[in-house]
């Protein structure tokens, strides 16, 4: 679960490129702008994001602090992984395993555009990148949360072998989070050897 507007990326290098059977994760780029922004301003896929208000910043501004975060990402941190369909190179959504102040951890986040719901994208893509995290840094847990309400995205962390932890408190909408866990180990065990390859497969949840 993403609670700020724009998500940071802080574990993978600009230059890192994954594919799975259906999509391409790469660096997030002004490209993705206008994709992302109109993401931001639909109330359903901003229901279960935050207090569950749609983004509140103009286009303009919205624009310049998109600009200042790719600046920032390429001069001290990677960026977040844009997801793209590779079948019509439609831009899809965003994946990131980014330090959550909410958390106080490294976490999982995820955010699509509702167009590509239902489609098992936000798994595929998940995994991809939990797959070369584990694979080229020595990060050891990873935490997610989600809205209590939004089974679609507990779904995901269920497939993706996460496993509830404990419960947060959100102040902003004054409720209490899940908070789900997994740690190399189990993911090792989940991927077998494949993740420690130099072009892992990425194939584990084809169906989900």
């Amino acid at each position: 679960m993403d609670t700020a507007g724009w998500p940071h990326g802080f574990v993978l290098s600009e230059a890192t490129l994954l594919k799975t059977r259906r999509l391409t994760l790469k660096a997030q780029s002004l490209h993705d702008f206008d994709r992302l922004f109109a993401m931001s301003k639909d109330p359903e896929v901003m229901r279960y994001i935050g207090d569950g208000n749609i983004f509140y910043w103009s286009r303009e501004t919205a624009l310049i602090k998109f600009k200042e975060q790719l600046a920032a990402a390429k001069n001290h941190s990677p960026g977040v992984m844009a997801v793209y369909r590779q079948s019509d190179a439609s831009y899809l959504g965003w994946c990131a395993v980014s330090h959550s102040r909410f958390l106080g951890h490294m976490e999982l986040g995820y955010r699509f555009s509702r167009d590509a719901w239902g489609c098992g994208y936000a798994t595929e893509a998940a995994w991809a990148l939990l797959t070369e995290t584990y694979r080229s840094t020595d990060l050891d847990t990873i935490l997610a949360c989600a809205h209590p309400d939004n089974a679609a995205s507990i779904r995901v962390l269920a497939k993706l072998g996460f496993r509830y932890t404990c419960s947060k408190y959100s102040r902003p909408i004054a409720m209490e989070l899940p908070v789900f866990r997994m740690d190399r180990k189990i993911f090792g065990l989940l991927a077998g050897d494949d993740y420690l390859l130099d072009h892992p497969s990425c194939g584990r949840p084809e169906n989900g």
